[in-house]
């Protein structure tokens, strides 16, 4: 069992991300009540983002535990084991502004960079290119009309 202290420390961390998920605009965003009691609920967060959260506070990290127990809780909170972000604080950084990191798996990684890099304005399917044929018809038509 862990000191109070370095539960507190826990705690506070998981407030922090919780709130800077929401500052970023990605929606609400809370502690998980319990969290690393071994309660029902899994993870650090509660959120509407498909990952799985584990949050880290360690002086020492251990990276790989760390990771197999985050790839654990989202396999069992999310039913799909590659759904997880590992969010740890650089044990160098002050508590009070802390450096963080997020370790993820590669393959998801590609998935949200693809995601992001999807064109904004796709071609126009058959009736799209319809309306604007007509809309273009229509244009002229007014400002044939207007010259007159």
């Amino acid at each position: 069992m862990q000191p109070k202290s370095a539960i507190a420390k826990g705690k506070k961390l998981e407030e922090f991300v919780a709130e800077a998920i929401q500052i970023a605009g990605l929606g609400k965003s809370i502690r998980t009540p319990g969290s690393g009691s071994g309660n029902r609920f899994k993870g650090d967060l509660f959120n509407n983002l498909e990952f799985m959260f584990e949050i880290k506070n360690e002086e020492s990290p251990h990276f790989l535990q760390n990771i197999k127990q985050a790839r654990r809780q989202a396999e069992i909170g999310n039913w799909n084991r590659d759904k997880w972000i590992l969010v740890q604080r650089n044990p160098e950084s002050p508590q009070n502004n802390p450096e963080l990191f997020a370790v993820m798996d590669f393959y998801e990684l590609l998935e949200l960079l693809k995601k992001n890099s999807e064109p904004k304005t796709k071609e126009p399917d058959r009736e799209l290119k319809w309306k604007l044929e007509k809309l273009k018809q229509i244009a002229k038509e007014i400002i044939r009309d207007l010259g007159e």
